[in-house]
């Protein structure tokens, strides 16, 4: 089954300043036999591309490096994410293969298909893949951008809350889900 939209309240830190939105993803890579499922995702507005560390779906190293390899030797396009760890110090860009088997940077762009985030059909047909970091995998703005999106206190739950659809699928359930907790009154998408 299928949902309009993503409702999400915040988990929060184990500190108890701040938090994150986080749901439950399915999906197939164009480099896997195997489908995944009910896979733990952050909802992340700062990351601008979406990727998956393989380690996070317990791949294991060995997998991880002949992946890699592969992707380095196929050509496969990719982008350099040193990410908030860095401290945003200058990195050399790696250019023998060797160096880029070495760098943890590396996301390697894949297809995806039967995407589904939050119970939500993404249309999305591309994410990155990293194969030597075991972090979260992040939901980034390269899907989020043709969402609407609304954070905020829950007049329902008292809550901090995600809600979110694609615009294209912004219908009554969303508008109404949006005036429940948010006291929006928002027309739906052709009205």
């Amino acid at each position: 089954m299928t949902n309009k939209y993503i409702e999400a309240e915040m988990t929060p830190t184990s500190c108890g300043v701040g938090g994150s939105f986080s749901v439950e993803a399915n999906f197939c890579l164009d480099n896997f036999k195997a489908p995944f499922y009910d896979i733990g995702v952050k909802i992340d507005t700062g990351c601008s591309i979406s990727t998956i560390p393989l380690k996070r779906l317990k791949v294991s190293d060995t997998l991880c490096q002949i992946l890699k390899k592969a992707d380095i030797i196929n050509g496969v396009p990719y982008f350099l994410s040193y990410g908030i760890e860095s401290g945003g110090l200058k990195h050399e860009i790696p250019a023998t293969n060797n160096e880029k088997m070495e760098c943890p940077a590396m996301k390697f762009e894949h297809g995806v298909s039967d995407f589904i985030i939050g119970g939500v059909k993404i249309s999305a047909d591309k994410i990155c893949l990293n194969y030597d970091r075991k972090g979260n995998i992040l939901i980034g703005m390269d899907i989020l951008k043709d969402w609407d999106i609304h954070i905020g206190i829950s007049k329902e739950t008292g809550k901090s809350l995600f809600l979110a659809c694609p615009v294209e699928s912004k219908g009554k359930e969303y508008v109404d889900a949006l005036k429940l907790h948010f006291g929006y009154d928002l027309p739906e998408e052709g009205e």
